[in-house]
């Protein structure tokens, strides 16, 4: 019983996973790279789930088109991984796993980055409203980016 109801909760899964695929008519704007690694400024960008604990949970069962802003200086202890679509056992107890800050901090050290970005994304990454998405929280986003002065932002699936 169990396991039919296993490959039936897979079936529904995969029913709705048909209606978030967006195809895509043209091919993507590929930015031009025009400055070295140890000049750019870096952002981080993860559908972990990874938000401060004082910010608002992720709507996890609905799905949740959302994004939390995390400072770069954040403590590690003022951060919750808060994702229900996959097993978060290890990166509740490293969130370096899914949200690599302080190896980045290594990398910015050592010059091999320019700089981190004042400002990181945190988003869950159930996200069934892919109109949302694409239409007001990648352009919210993009834009602050932008306003940060980001040259590559690191993208990173929960």
């Amino acid at each position: 019983m169990a396991k039919r109801q296993g490959r039936f909760k897979e079936f529904l899964i995969s029913k709705i996973a048909e209606h978030m695929v967006v195809q895509m008519k043209t091919p993507p704007t590929i930015a031009k790279v025009t400055k070295g690694l140890a000049d750019s400024r870096v952002a981080f960008i993860t559908t972990a789930g990874v938000r401060l604990k004082t910010d608002p949970a992720f709507e996890c069962k609905k799905g949740d088109p959302s994004y939390r802003i995390i400072p770069n200086d954040v403590n590690y202890s003022d951060l919750v991984v808060n994702h229900e679509h996959y097993d978060t056992r290890d990166a509740q107890k490293d969130i370096n796993l899914v949200f690599p800050l302080e190896i980045l901090k290594e990398l910015e050290k050592e010059g091999v980055i320019g700089s981190l970005s004042a400002k990181h994304f945190g988003l869950m990454g159930y996200i069934p409203q892919v109109g949302v998405l694409m239409k007001r929280t990648a352009p919210a986003i993009a834009d602050q980016l932008v306003d940060l002065g980001v040259d590559i932002a690191l993208l990173s699936p929960g």
